[in-house]
């Protein structure tokens, strides 16, 4: 194998007219984010699927709020507010569920199908599945009797 199959970028040694390979990676001394708004966790990177043993954060992607249990209520605010956001992904019988990481319950929905966070368990009203859709998000739907809701 010859040199330039290993570095595909050859270099000019400033210290010779001929053309040679520099045999020292070139990289920046330093990487520098240009935007502060690069290291919010809220935005880049499309979301991940729920995957149990994993905590989440669910977040609107119209408005960018994100669910948030506030005095025992669930809403969706502003991240960074008060108020608990990180959610802990379990499995019961193959449906997904949500607990929130402090107060130890489940997030799940009420008769109306309003959402809510105060099963002790995981039970049929907190069973949740996600669906990716074409532009790589994922929509959570949360079932109610025979049905899927989108929350």
């Amino acid at each position: 194998m010859s040199r330039l199959q290993l570095d595909p970028c050859p270099t000019i040694n400033r210290y010779d007219d001929d053309s040679t390979i520099n045999e020292e990676a070139i990289t920046p001394p330093e990487t520098v984010v240009d935007i502060l708004e690069d290291l919010d966790p809220l935005k880049g990177p499309k979301g991940s699927v729920p995957w149990p043993g994993n905590q989440y954060i669910i977040r609107c992607t119209i408005s960018g709020q994100v669910l948030t249990l506030i005095d025992g209520q669930v809403v969706l605010a502003s991240p960074g507010g008060r108020g608990s956001i990180h959610w802990a992904c379990v499995q019961t019988k193959g449906w997904l569920g949500f607990k929130n990481t402090v107060s130890g319950k489940y997030l799940g929905h009420e008769v109306k199908g309003n959402l809510r966070c105060s099963a002790a368990r995981h039970n049929s009203w907190e069973n949740f599945c996600v669906r990716q859709t074409p532009d790589l998000d994922y929509i959570l739907l949360m079932t109610h009797f025979e049905r899927l809701w989108h929350v």
